[in-house]
C-alpha cells in the first residue's frame, strides 16, 4: 500500500494539468460528464425554437386612420405634422411618410445600437405633442415596433361547400378564434378574405325630404335603440331583481320595423317605409381563394418568447380535438397553407444527420489509421457530448435554436472531433508504438499535444470572434451564429482534454485490436497510403529540382 501511495504521489508531481487530473480521477471525470449530459438534455427542451433569431429591429411605425379623406388632404393635415414632430426623436436616422386614402403611415428608422424600447417611449412623447396639430375626426394614432420575426408562423385557409362566405367568416371570427387565442404561446390572430356581415340601411332621399328627416337623425335613433339599459332594481320582501331593457337588434327585420318619430306630426313611421334594409356584407377589398374556392385566411402570430414548434404543435392538436369533438363540423374544409415548424424541424434533422454522418466517418478514419474500434468509439462519443454541452452554454447565454444557431452548430460539428483525434492519436502512439502502459501513455501523450490542441482551438476562436465587432443588420443576424460556433469549439476542447485521456487510460490494447490492425483490408489501406505519401514526396522533390529550389 505504501508503494502504491508513493507511486501515486510521484505521478501527481510528475504529471500536472487538467488532462492528468482527469486521468487520475476517471470516476470524477465521468460523473462531471454525466452531469453535463443531464443538464444539456434538460436545457435542450427549454431552448426556444424559432425560424430566425430574436432581433430588436430599429424600426417604428406610426399609423393614423382618417376615414373617407383623400390622400392629398391626409398628406397636408396628418402626414406633415407627424413628420415635423417625430423628427425630433433621438437617434433617428431616417423618417418616411406615406399617405393613402383614409390612412397615413410614418416609418422611423434608428441606429442599430439604439435601445428600441427607449426609442419607442421617446417617439410616443413626440406623438402626443403632434396630436394637438391633428384634425378632429381621426382615429387614435397607433405606434408599434416592427419586428421581422413577428410574421405569421401558421396560416390556415377555411372554406365550406355548404355555408355561405358570410357564415364562414362569422363562424371563424366568433367561434374558432376564441379557441385558438387561448392556446399558450399564441399572440395576434389576423383574418383575411371572406365576407363580413353588415346590415345596410339605404334611405330614400325623397321620402326623407317629405317626412322632414335627415340621415343624422336616422343614425342617432338607430344607435340609441340598439343598446341594453339598466332600469334599476325590482325589490320586494322576498327578492331583489336587477332589471334591464332588452332593445338590441337581433336581425335586420327588427331594424326595418323600428319606428321613427316625426317632428312635424305626433306620429311615427316604420323605417322600412323610408329606407331599404338588407342583410348583406361589407364591400370586400381583400380576397382569399383556396383551390378556386372563396375562403377565409387565418394568420397566427406567436408571442415573442414562445417556442415556435411547440406553439404550432399545440394549434394542430387543438384543431384535431375540435374536429373529433364535433365543434368543427364536417362541412368545413381546413387546409394548412403555412407551417414554419416544418423548416425548423427539417433544419434540426439536417444537423442531426450531419452529426451522425460525421461520427461514422470519424470512426471509419480512426479505424483505418489506428485499427482500434474502442478508440474510434471514443472519438465518435465526443460529438453528442460536445453538442449537448453546447446546448448548456446556449441556454446560459440566452440563445435560441434557429436557422442561424443551427447553422453554427452544423459548422462547428466539423471542428468538434479535431481536438479529440489529435489527442487520441498521440496517446495511441505512446501506447502501441512505444509500448507504454495505458495510464502512462495517456499522461505523456496528452501532455505533449495539450499546448498544440489549446493553441489550435484559440486560433479557431480568434478567427471567429472578431465578427462580433461588426455593426448593423449583419451583427443582429449573425450574432447567434458566431456564439454557437464559439460554444461548440470550447465544448469540444474541454471534452478532448479531459474525457478522451481519461477513457484512453482505461483501455488496454487487446489481441483483438492487434489482429484487427493486421487484417488484409487495413494493411492494404496503410500500404496504399504509404505509396501515396512516397509518390507525393518524389513529385515534390522533382518539382524543387526543376525550379532550382
Amino acid at each position: 500500500m505504501k508503494d502504491m501511495k508513493q507511486e501515486s504521489d510521484d505521478s501527481s508531481k510528475k504529471y500536472r494539468g487538467i488532462s492528468s487530473w482527469a486521468i487520475r480521477r476517471p470516476i470524477s471525470t465521468i460523473a462531471i460528464t454525466s452531469v453535463v449530459i443531464v443538464l444539456g438534455i434538460l436545457f435542450s427542451g427549454r431552448l426556444a425554437v424559432d425560424l430566425m433569431p430574436q432581433i430588436d429591429y430599429p424600426h417604428i411605425r406610426v399609423v393614423v386612420n382618417y376615414p373617407g379623406v383623400t390622400p392629398e388632404v391626409i398628406e397636408e393635415q396628418v402626414t406633415r405634422p407627424l413628420e415635423r414632430n417625430l423628427s425630433a426623436t433621438e437617434n433617428l436616422t431616417e423618417i418616411h411618410g406615406r399617405a393613402s386614402e383614409g390612412r397615413s403611415y410614418i416609418e422611423m428608422y434608428f441606429d442599430f445600437e439604439t435601445d428600441i424600447d427607449i426609442a419607442l417611449q421617446d417617439a410616443s412623447r413626440q406623438l402626443e405633442r403632434a396630436r394637438t396639430e391633428l384634425p378632429d375626426g381621426i382615429d387614435p394614432p397607433r405606434i408599434m415596433k416592427m419586428d421581422p420575426s413577428q410574421s405569421p408562423v401558421f396560416e390556415l385557409a377555411i372554406s365550406s361547400e355548404v355555408r355561405s362566405p358570410i357564415e364562414v367568416r362569422d363562424w371563424v371570427d366568433q367561434r374558432l378564434l376564441p379557441q385558438l387565442s387561448s392556446i399558450p404561446g399564441v399572440g395576434t390572430i389576423d383574418l383575411g378574405g371572406g365576407k363580413v356581415r353588415e346590415i345596410e340601411v339605404v334611405a330614400d332621399p325623397e321620402r326623407l325630404l317629405s317626412y322632414g328627416l335627415t340621415i343624422d337623425q336616422i343614425s342617432n335613433i338607430l344607435a340609441g335603440r340598439n343598446i341594453d339599459r339598466s332600469v334599476g332594481n325590482i325589490t320586494s320582501y322576498e327578492y331583489d331583481i336587477l332589471a334591464r331593457t332588452e332593445t338590441r337588434y337581433n336581425n335586420y327585420i327588427d331594424i326595418a320595423n323600428t319606428l321613427i318619430p316625426l317632428a312635424q306630426a305626433d306620429r311615427t313611421v316604420p323605417l322600412r317605409d323610408i329606407a331599404e334594409v338588407t342583410d348583406g356584407h361589407r364591400e370586400q377589398r381583400l380576397f382569399a381563394y383556396l383551390n378556386r374556392e372563396e375562403s377565409v385566411q387565418v394568420s397566427i402570430m406567436k408571442q415573442p418568447q414562445a417556442n415556435t414548434v411547440a406553439v404550432i404543435e399545440n394549434i394542430q392538436n387543438q384543431l384535431q380535438d375540435l374536429r373529433e369533438s364535433g365543434y368543427i363540423t364536417p362541412d368545413f374544409n381546413i387546409e394548412v397553407i403555412r407551417d414554419d415548424s416544418f423548416f425548423i424541424t427539417s433544419s434540426i434533422q439536417s444537423v442531426t444527420l450531419a452529426a451522425v454522418i460525421g461520427g461514422l466517418l470519424a470512426m471509419f478514419i480512426i479505424l483505418m489509421f489506428l485499427g482500434s474500434i474502442r478508440r474510434s468509439l471514443i472519438v465518435a462519443l465526443m460529438i453528442p457530448i460536445a453538442i449537448i454541452a453546447t446546448f448548456v452554454l446556449m441556454t446560459t447565454g440566452g440563445l435560441t435554436l434557429n436557422i442561424m444557431s443551427l447553422g453554427g452548430l452544423a459548422l462547428g460539428i466539423g471542428l468538434l472531433i479535431d481536438n479529440a483525434i489529435v489527442m487520441i492519436e498521440n496517446i495511441f502512439r505512446h501506447q502501441v508504438e512505444l509500448g507504454k502502459e495505458p495510464e502512462q501513455a495517456a499522461h505523456e501523450g496528452s501532455k505533449e499535444v495539450l499546448s498544440a490542441v489549446v493553441a489550435g482551438t484559440v486560433t479557431n476562436l480568434a478567427a471567429v470572434l472578431p465578427f462580433l465587432l461588426i455593426t448593423g443588420l449583419a451583427a443582429l443576424l449573425f450574432r447567434e451564429l458566431i456564439f454557437t460556433i464559439a460554444f461548440a469549439i470550447v465544448a469540444s476542447l474541454l471534452a478532448a482534454v479531459t474525457l478522451v485521456p481519461a477513457l484512453s487510460a482505461m483501455f488496454k490494447s487487446s489481441g483483438r485490436e492487434k489482429g484487427l490492425s493486421n487484417t488484409r483490408f487495413i494493411r492494404g489501406f496503410n500500404q496504399g497510403f504509404d505509396r501515396f505519401r512516397d509518390g507525393y514526396s518524389i513529385c515534390w522533390q522533382n518539382h524543387c529540382v526543376a525550379n532550382g529550389f
